[in-house]
């Protein structure tokens, strides 16, 4: 307990702190006896803590917004799993991070340890505003009319810790696509944005009420231009009709897809819209420049010499392609089944913090996207991911598996073979 006080005496948010200490505190009273499962079940969850089928210990999520992550992150995640964990990092589908075999007496430290370096396991599970997801090409899009990042970053701050979206019927999932070609599905999720610009002003289409599971529904559009500085008060009218009028006794209905299909768009956007009346914020400005600028790497060449030539243009033809930005290049990681080891992920770290921007972005399919490689780099770039196995070519291929691990580790391994990619190219 001293150890686990002297951690959040470091931490300079008392709202983050707060948290943390209240679930210490549930955690005990749950151990006593004077919370029942059930009620604990979703305190836990909307904490980012799951369970496992594995007696006594837990799987922590870990939220990383649009999938954006520092090397220092990394490096923090890695030592968290040594210490507390399985001494691995899963990426996952929604660009979040999950470590597994966690106490959950120690939850509340590890929680502690990992807002050091501004990473937050809040609201990862549960029926909450889930990790809000985006294009890991936004900001280098050679497609994009603008750069998403801030406003997939300024709707997560928004919603965290927001009351109306605490104790929904369900989760809600929101996605941000940098392009047309929707990279980040948004038509699969509750909410989506494309990014648009007309009559010079920026603003997005929006689609709502997508999903997949057992009864998939494509999201319907609503808006083919709404403003950017209405996305935010669009997002909390949806959440307030979603918290009123959604399914809560039967889970497999509580999805917003439901209501949709139950009541019909026009209905539902009527709801939304008188919804809108009774809102504090009708408007809210975003910064497009409100985040930090990605650190440059220096001009570095590394080693040269490639052992083996067709390899090399496999992996650079498919795992490498140019940015927005001339004289850069974006490189995808394929990382087997989403896992690293927390020893791999501190090479991994090294070698981006040699090569590239130290703005990492999580893939959807379980990868990892390095930004701002200089041209000369790139055969240095792929000798050090090679020496880790890490330039394994064919990222996004039909050979590049997804596995989503859920509730375990070890024997749950789900394996699906790019399902959303085949469900959108029928559209």
């Amino acid at each position: 307990m001293e150890s686990f006080r002297s951690e959040l005496e470091d931490l300079n948010n008392p709202v983050v702190a707060r948290d943390i200490i209240d679930l210490e505190k549930k955690i005990r009273l749950f151990r006593d006896g004077k919370i029942d499962s059930e009620k604990f079940r979703g305190l836990r969850l909307a904490r980012g803590i799951y369970g496992q089928r594995q007696e006594g210990v837990q799987m922590i999520r870990i939220k990383i917004p649009f999938g954006r992550i520092s090397t220092k992150q990394i490096r923090r995640i890695a030592d968290i799993s040594d210490e507390y964990a399985s001494s691995t990092l899963h990426a996952t589908t929604r660009q979040d991070i999950q470590i597994h075999y966690v106490s959950l007496d120690k939850t509340p430290e590890l929680w502690a340890k990992l807002e050091k370096d501004e990473i937050t396991t809040r609201e990862a599970c549960g029926n909450t505003v889930r990790n809000i997801t985006a294009s890991p090409t936004a900001g280098i899009d050679p497609n994009e009319p603008f750069d998403v990042s801030p406003y997939a970053n300024e709707m997560f701050k928004y919603f965290l810790r927001n009351p109306i979206c605490q104790e929904m019927g369900r989760k809600f999932k929101i996605a941000f696509s940098s392009s047309e070609e929707d990279t980040a599905y948004t038509f699969i999720h509750d909410l989506g944005f494309i990014p648009r610009i007309a009559f010079g002003k920026r603003g997005f289409r929006v689609v709502i009420g997508g999903g997949l599971g057992a009864n998939p529904y494509l999201a319907q559009l609503v808006y083919e231009f709404l403003e950017e500085d209405q996305i935010i008060p669009f997002t909390e009218a949806v959440l307030r009709v979603f918290d009123r009028y959604g399914e809560r006794n039967r889970r497999m209905k509580a999805r917003l897809k439901f209501l949709l299909d139950d009541i019909g768009l026009e209905k539902l956007m009527a709801l939304i819209e008188e919804e809108k009346k009774a809102l504090n914020t009708h408007s809210y400005h975003i910064d497009p420049s409100s985040l930090s600028e990605a650190v440059l790497p220096d001009a570095v060449e590394g080693s040269t010499e490639i052992a083996d030539n067709l390899r090399y243009e496999h992996w650079f033809k498919s795992n490498v392609f140019a940015q927005k930005q001339a004289g850069f290049y974006g490189v995808n990681v394929k990382v087997p089944l989403g896992n690293l080891s927390s020893d791999k992920a501190r090479q991994f770290a090294d070698v981006v913090d040699r090569y590239a921007s130290n703005d990492v972005r999580v893939t959807i399919n379980q990868g990892y996207l390095l930004r701002f490689v200089r041209p000369e780099a790139l055969k240095g770039l792929y000798n050090a991911l090679d020496s880790i196995a890490l330039a394994e070519p064919g990222f996004d291929s039909v050979a590049d598996i997804t596995a989503c691990t859920g509730l375990t580790h070890v024997t749950s391994e789900f394996l699906t073979v790019h399902l959303s990619h085949l469900y959108l190219k029928k559209l």
